[in-house]
């Protein structure tokens, strides 16, 4: 008779299962898609990236709410360089981006 009752409930359990799974899935597509549209990180050109004077960089980095990008070659940025920077010559930016956290603020610059 328990078996009988197991065969019952098992389609009820997969069901739900797959609702939640479903659910869940469309949650999160809905939170990519939302965080894609507001991310002010995207740009269609240099000129609408905002410019932050040096003081405010400094500023950003020192409170940990930000990381420096020496996006100057490797042997500039070894020569001299900003204390915590971490190097990304402006040749390798586009392979290497996707390999940076989104969640972080990335202040790039080269002198």
């Amino acid at each position: 008779m328990r078996r009988k009752k197991n065969r019952v409930l098992l389609p009820f359990i997969l069901f739900a299962a797959v609702l939640i799974l479903t659910v869940f899935g469309l949650i999160l597509s809905e939170n990519i898609r939302r965080r894609q549209i507001e991310n002010p990180g995207e740009y269609t050109n240099q000129d609408e990236i905002p410019r932050l004077t040096a003081e405010e960089a400094y500023q950003a980095v020192a409170a940990g709410e930000a990381v420096l990008v020496d996006t100057r070659s490797e042997s500039q940025y070894e020569a001299q360089r900003a204390a915590t920077a971490i190097n990304v010559p402006v040749n390798e930016v586009e392979e290497r981006v996707p390999l940076l956290n989104p969640d972080i603020w990335y202040i790039t610059y080269c002198t």
